[in-house]
């Protein structure tokens, strides 16, 4: 397209709310200096302005870093751009280029001020910039030797300040695409064997770090949405060029928008895992299907809205897909050990995510076992967020095992964090297992909890039964000696919690019903967004036990009847015999009009006498067993393990 179509095209799509509409909102805030990150997709958004005039650059106004690394990111000057395009005033333009020679003259002699993330994202959002600016002639002869001297020297810094840990890092990705972007649009500026190896780094990255499901090591949604988004401004750019996308960069970023997909809930929200925010991604999903051609059926429910920064790296008019592929409602990604349900794609759905997997980056929480609910669309459980980078009191929570809905045992966290970014030592993930039957699914996840003085195993159940709308949680932990085992559960900030007779309602959305006797309610902290703090309720409860122990907590919709109990046990032949937990448990789940789910569990072989238990009246053998019964008479039988 010629600059004059183009720039009509953007003004289209903004007439027609095809682009979002922050764009403005925010370049009238920089005319006068004013800075406020609230981009979607910034790392580390904030909701105070600060206004610098003159702009201060090493300085940050909140005493928070993460502040001054956005404003040296500069993603703001493509807001500049967007809005110079759709309302034709050179003032934006002209701002737009004040700011990039501010950056030039105040920083590019401090080297020692940058760190190669930023500088890696400072290169991908100037080229569309400085794009603009030479097509448009707004550059002399001086200018454009100034902005391609200082492009060199950064892109001879990411080189020369690359580690081999960048390989497996979202920094790693960021500094190449940044490279790669522009280099794109302009072949002539960086160094061709920089280039080249910035090529070969970044086909490296995304193969070490990006899974075949889809999922970035780090365990993070929001980082991983940052290695997406990278990746898309390669592709954009370099099909823009006309050059050709390696096939392996194809593949793992159609897959990460797969991935992203999941993480998507009912609400539209971003969930909140390890370092995420709870926000939408429309218009980055919308261009990633536009940039791959993989429409999908999400889209049908986002607001059709494009990513600008991406559109204008593409420079190519985009229309949204008629015809959109269907979704799996069930995602298993045993790779990172995150999965995901869903009773459907609507708004109303009902939906789960269980994650028992590695560790991941310091972006990682201490989170093996936790479980996200959301019933009827609405938030039921949550991962309490990350609020700040800022090591101290609220950023080392967030992280802990106490803010996730997660088992502890002897008050020994399984994980625990050291500061912002490290642990002192972390569980192992050993094992999930997922089955589906005609009723549902269970997930058996297990992990290694080597904080206590012998390495205890530790055993969580889900069951999932979708016509009744049911969510069994079983954890089961065999330990010698006597212990407890504590249980949190994060409800729901807008969720008021009601202690009933048989556990507690949660808002008008679900019931809990929980097997401990010794449970309590807590005001704790929640962030939705970085920078941004709320409270919510946490239900907590504690067991004391010897050797063994098995605690079950049922979410279901609001159902004042419903109950859960331990039941009576007893081995075949054998009425007066008091069978031990370890060998044989069980526990029946009430609904109501005498309809019961019965649950029996085999943890152990039995070796002596006869193999088969009664457990309310019901015979069983094996390791996992689910009856659904009318009273006493089973109706039907699932045996699961």
């Amino acid at each position: 397209m010629t600059k004059q179509s183009w720039a009509r095209y953007i003004q289209q799509l903004a007439q027609q709310q095809h682009l979002t509409k922050d764009a403005k909102t925010n370049a009238d805030r920089l005319l006068d200096n004013t800075f406020l990150f609230d981009s979607p997709y910034a790392m580390e958004p904030t909701q105070i302005s600060y206004t610098m005039d003159p702009i201060k650059w090493q300085e940050t106004p909140n005493g928070d870093p993460e502040w001054l690394y956005m404003l040296k990111r500069q993603e703001y000057l493509l807001d500049l751009l967007e809005a110079f395009y759709t309302t034709g005033q050179v003032k934006y333009q002209t701002k737009m280029k004040a700011l990039l020679f501010s950056w030039i003259d105040q920083n590019l002699a401090l080297p020692e001020t940058w760190r190669t993330i930023d500088t890696g994202i400072r290169l991908l959002n100037w080229t569309s910039v400085v794009a603009n600016l030479v097509e448009s002639e707004q550059l002399n002869a001086s200018e454009s030797v100034s902005v391609h001297d200082a492009v060199k020297v950064q892109a001879d810094y990411l080189r020369q300040n690359y580690t081999e840990k960048f390989d497996i890092s979202n920094w790693g990705i960021l500094i190449t695409s940044g490279i790669l972007t522009y280099a794109a649009r302009f072949p002539d500026v960086v160094d061709r064997d920089t280039v080249t190896w910035a090529q070969q780094r970044f086909e490296v990255e995304l193969d070490l770090q990006v899974d075949t499901q889809g999922m970035q090591w780090e365990q993070s949604p929001l980082y991983l949405l940052e290695v997406w988004r990278s990746s898309l401004a390669v592709i954009a750019a370099q099909q823009r060029a006309k050059q050709t996308v390696a096939p392996n960069i194809l593949q793992k970023t159609r897959a990460m928008q797969r991935m992203m997909a999941q993480y998507v809930k009912p609400d539209l929200t971003l969930l909140q895992q390890g370092d995420t925010d709870a926000i939408r991604i429309d218009s980055l999903f919308n261009s990633s299907a536009a940039i791959l051609s993989q429409p999908a059926q999400l889209q049908d429910r986002l607001e059709p809205v494009f990513d600008f920064v991406l559109l204008e790296l593409a420079h190519q008019a985009w229309q949204l897909a008629a015809k959109k592929t269907e979704l799996p409602q069930q995602f298993a990604a045993p790779i990172s050990g995150n999965y995901f349900w869903r009773s459907d794609w609507g708004e109303n759905a009902d939906y789960w995510h269980l994650f028992n997997g590695n560790l991941g980056s310091g972006h990682g929480h201490a989170a093996l076992g936790h479980l996200d609910l959301v019933m009827d669309g609405h938030d039921v459980l949550v991962d309490g967020g990350r609020y700040t980078y800022v090591d101290g009191t609220e950023r080392r929570y967030l992280k802990s095992v106490e803010a996730h809905n997660t088992v502890m045992l002897d008050h020994k966290p399984f994980s625990l964090p050291k500061d912002s970014w490290k642990y002192q030592y972390a569980a192992t993930p050993v094992m999930n297992q997922v089955i589906d039957f005609s009723a549902g699914q269970l997930i058996k996840a297990v992990y290694i909890d080597r904080a206590q003085q012998t390495p205890v195993m530790v055993v969580r159940y889900l069951i999932n039964l979708a016509e009744e709308r049911l969510r069994l949680i079983l954890d089961v932990v065999s330990d010698p000696g006597y212990h407890t085992l504590k249980r949190f559960w994060q409800i729901a900030p807008d969720l008021t919690v009601t202690k009933q007779a048989e556990g507690y309602q949660l808002g008008n959305v679900a019931s809990l019903a929980v097997t401990e006797r010794n449970i309590w309610k807590s005001r704790q902290l929640f962030s939705p967004r970085y920078n941004a703090l709320d409270h919510l309720t946490r239900l907590e409860s504690e067991t004391l036990f010897k050797d063994f122990t098995a605690q079950v907590a049922v979410f279901s919709p609001a159902n004042p009847d419903i109950a859960v109990t331990p039941v009576q046990v007893r081995h075949s032949g054998n009425d007066d015999e008091i069978v031990d937990d370890q060998l044989a448990t069980g526990f029946r789940v009430d609904l109501g009009r005498d309809v019961n789910y019965l649950v029996t569990l085999q943890s152990e072989n039995t070796i002596v006498g006869r193999k088969l238990y009664w457990f309310d009246g019901t015979e069983a053998y094996g390791s996992f067993n689910l009856f659904k019964r009318k009273g006493q008479r089973v109706e039907k039988h699932f045996q699961l393990l």
